[in-house]
């Protein structure tokens, strides 16, 4: 259990730490399928896995002056009801269906690191764009428990005008919050199931210093060729979950 533990804290950090706030992506699955965690224990643990991994990660971003303030309040006042909303509606509903939804948002992240699309930042802030990646990142984070990092680095680009470098910085600090706002509506309604806190201890602390090693390994390898064969890491273990949720039925 303890080296499966392990296993699943390095393959989480590295991941995030290799390709930024988007390997948050492999958290719930995982906790699932190396782990052993039913479905609404992986995806309430993720949420505050993931939190405390991206917040370590803003302690770079702050030490370098990457975050923008304004950008990051206009949209954490957007996505972070659409997190708790997410947070409810995942809990209502039936066993199954957020790993259904999980795997298709992977095959999706998958389509998009294998065949990628030059962004470039915008000119001008688009409002309405932002309004809507920013209410759809919070409803994705609560309802299947993933950072959302492979929405928000696109919209800040396109949408807000950022970099890369300060896109990623800024979606780290907006992933933390909206998994500690996902949690703390499951907890304060009651809606949590019992969590093994070990498990998210571990998965914390070591994910989170995987990060940096993953940081550093990342600078001497092709990023392009990693995008890809992390791509079909995804679908591989999107094809996984579909298994295991369509196994439940029967």
């Amino acid at each position: 259990m303890l080296l499966m533990l392990i296993i699943s804290a390095l393959v989480v950090g590295v991941s995030l730490g290799l390709l930024g706030a988007g390997g948050s992506i492999l958290t719930v699955p995982a906790l699932m399928l190396l782990l052993g965690l039913d479905e609404k224990t992986a995806i309430t643990s993720s949420l505050l896995i993931v939190s405390f991994i991206a917040f370590v990660g803003t302690l770079t971003a702050l030490r370098h002056k990457l975050l923008n303030s304004k950008i990051l309040l206009w949209f954490a006042l957007l996505s972070l009801p659409a997190a708790s909303i997410g947070a409810q509606l995942g809990a209502w509903l039936p066993n199954g269906i957020q790993t259904q939804i999980l795997a298709i948002i992977m095959l999706f992240a998958a389509k998009k690191l294998y065949q990628p699309v030059a962004v470039e930042a915008g000119n001008t802030i688009s409002a309405k764009r932002l309004i809507l990646a920013a209410s759809l990142t919070g409803l994705v984070t609560g309802l299947v428990g993933v950072g959302g990092g492979f929405l928000i680095v696109p919209a800040l680009i396109l949408y807000a005008g950022l970099n890369m470098q300060q896109a990623t910085a800024n979606s780290l600090v907006l992933i933390a919050l909206n998994g500690a706002v996902a949690f703390s509506s499951l907890h304060l309604s009651n809606n949590t199931t019992a969590l093994d806190w070990t498990v998210i201890f571990i998965m914390a602390g070591v994910g989170a210093l995987a990060v940096i090693a993953g940081q550093k390994i990342s600078t001497h390898l092709d990023q392009t060729l990693l995008k890809r064969c992390f791509s079909i890491l995804l679908i591989l273990v999107a094809l996984s979950l579909i298994v295991q949720s369509v196994k439940g039925y029967f």
